[in-house]
């Protein structure tokens, strides 16, 4: 690999802090001003010792703080990169493109299932179906940032509003917004769940591996459901914050 100019600094030896803590904070100031971006690759430690003249011990204490805190991911065989990260602040309602776009990255989404079923009594009664022969669409979506998988969503939503697959472009928010259906407000609530075999192969994780599981119910003009959404997140590149505040006495 060759060596970005980013990485040809020198650690300042005669400093009180430590080599590793250097190169650590030098890499996140980096992030920070935007010169590395999610999925981009970062120089093996041995690149790194042979240009900054430093042991590979050092290089390697950087790697794992980086490791751990999630600012950088290890695929095996591939090298490490800069992780992806959505942070959504609550209560404002984006899609998964503009929360991508906001933290620096491109989002991406891989259909990997799409079908027009019977609706459920279950189903019907969320997005309040009085017909109870209607049918529902169940739309699949592997969810990247950079080439970097981070969630798999399942979006279920009125047939009459996707029929068609190839009707939708890459955000299913802009894509209800020109069907006349904006997502105008949702409710949402959290659960921490255990990856099943389906899970574990998509995310590329362990078979029961923890997973932040978000629940999304969209409503449109009127008050009326829309969408009804499953996201199993990737606990590492997600973080939500919500504000609160006490009540009036």
């Amino acid at each position: 690999m060759l060596i970005p100019p980013l990485f040809t600094f020198q650690l300042d030896t005669s400093s009180g802090m430590p080599l590793y803590r250097q190169l650590r904070n030098h890499i996140k100031s980096a992030i920070d001003r935007g010169q590395l971006h999610p999925g981009d690759a970062i120089p093996s430690e041995r690149e790194l010792v042979e240009t900054l003249n430093i042991a590979r011990g050092t290089v390697r204490k950087a790697f794992q703080q980086l490791l751990e805190e999630g600012i950088l991911i290890r695929n095996q065989g591939s090298g490490t990169f800069i992780a992806p990260h959505i942070r959504q602040s609550l209560p404002f309602l984006e899609s998964f493109s503009e929360m991508a776009t906001a933290n620096g990255g491109t989002a991406q989404s891989e259909i990997v299932g799409y079908l027009r079923r019977a609706s459920t009594l279950e189903e019907r009664q969320i997005l309040q179906i009085v017909d109870d022969k209607s049918e529902v669409v169940e739309l699949t979506r592997l969810r990247k940032i950079n080439g970097i998988a981070v969630s798999l969503q399942t979006a279920l939503m009125p047939v009459f509003l996707l029929e068609k697959i190839n009707e939708l472009d890459e955000s299913l928010y802009l894509y209800l917004e020109k069907k006349g259906a904006p997502v105008l407000r949702a409710s949402q609530r959290f659960s921490a769940v255990a990856a099943d075999s389906r899970l574990a192969h998509y995310l590329n994780i362990s078979e029961h591996g923890p997973l932040l599981l978000v629940t999304r119910t969209g409503f449109s003009h009127h008050d009326k459901p829309v969408e009804y959404t499953q996201t199993w997140c990737l606990n590492d590149y997600y973080d939500f914050t919500i504000e609160l505040h006490r009540k009036e006495q």
